[in-house]
């Protein structure tokens, strides 16, 4: 009988005896699975389990006739074209995410921008009030400690509550964390001359308004630059706190520098990682993203200005 491996055959004849049980290049050999001998009958198969006429031939439930074109993923089949999910052709696909317009990305940065000018407006203004009121010197040391520890509180509440997509309550919280920490910034007015801190404001936002705009137009990712400078910035609260003790003016000046290259750094960054939220959003809403925009950019402008400040301003006598 036919051999049930015929010529296409990838059985070798590696037997020691006369005859293999699968011998190679025989279209038609008398031989069966067990002897080279037996009773002629025709291969189910024909001339190999995969071949030409067997049953699964060209009519096969994956050949050319198959309900999914030429291949399981080919150009008929009811998953489209691309046999993707997001085919041209599948009316019952999960939808590609669409793409987000230019302007529908630039919209989310203009809020941001918006809400950051009004948060640093609202934190002069508290600011300005509270020296006059001479809240820094009635709170005393433990009200100053309240509200460092109240900023932290409500800085990490507003993230929870811009995670959530709850536009209402991170606004509300967003903007309480800047009327507390004007309290505490309140204390410039008493160190530095009025003319002086307005100088620097506005120096402040001249090289925050250049980095922006570096980062905005920035064709390179500047995801691994920003994860060095946090890192720096981590670096740069450990040396402060370290200096509280060793009191040196040098080491002082190397931090400050050292703070106004990396939130320089960090401005350019958040406005790109803003860009990358807005152009990828998958579910927040824009003004959400907005928020924690403004977020990141006003601390970034102030930690900034607080360190121009150090160095160019001129000390009340």
């Amino acid at each position: 009988m036919d051999n049930n491996y015929d010529s296409n055959d990838y059985y070798q004849n590696t037997s020691s005896e006369g005859g293999s049980k699968y011998r190679l290049n025989q279209s038609s050999s008398d031989t069966d699975l067990s002897s080279n001998q037996g009773a002629s009958q025709q291969n189910t198969y024909n001339t190999n389990p995969y071949g030409g006429q067997n049953p699964y031939g060209n009519q096969n439930p994956y050949g050319n006739q198959n309900p999914y074109g030429q291949n399981p993923y080919g150009g008929q089949n009811p998953y489209g074209p691309n046999g993707g999910f997001y085919g041209n052709q599948n009316s019952a696909a999960v939808p590609m995410p669409h793409a987000i317009s230019d302007a529908a990305v630039n919209d989310v940065l203009v809020k941001s921008f918006l809400v950051m000018f009004m948060a640093l407006l609202i934190t002069g203004i508290t600011a300005l009030i509270a020296a006059q009121a001479d809240f820094i010197f009635k709170a005393g040391p433990v009200g100053i400690i309240v509200c460092f520890v109240a900023e932290l509180v409500l800085v990490f509440a507003a993230t929870s509550a811009m995670k959530k997509n709850n536009v209402m309550m991170s606004a509300v919280l967003f903007f309480l964390y800047c009327v507390v920490n004007a309290l505490t910034l309140s204390v410039i007015f008493y160190v530095y001359t009025s003319s002086s801190i307005a100088q620097v404001f506005f120096i402040t936002a001249i090289v925050f308004g250049i980095m922006a705009a570096a980062g905005y137009f920035a064709k390179m990712d500047l995801t691994k630059l920003g994860n060095i400078l946090l890192i720096g910035l981590i670096g740069i609260i450990l040396g402060s706190v370290v200096n509280m003790f060793m009191h040196s003016s040098g080491f002082d000046m190397f931090l400050t520098i050292a703070g106004i290259i990396i939130f320089l750094g960090l401005t350019a960054y958040d406005v790109q990682k803003i860009k990358k939220m807005a152009s990828s959003n998958i579910g927040l809403d824009p003004m959400v993203i907005g928020l924690y925009g403004a977020m990141q950019l006003y601390l970034d402008f102030i930690n900034l200005f607080l360190r121009l400040l150090r160095i160019m301003g001129r000390a009340r006598r």
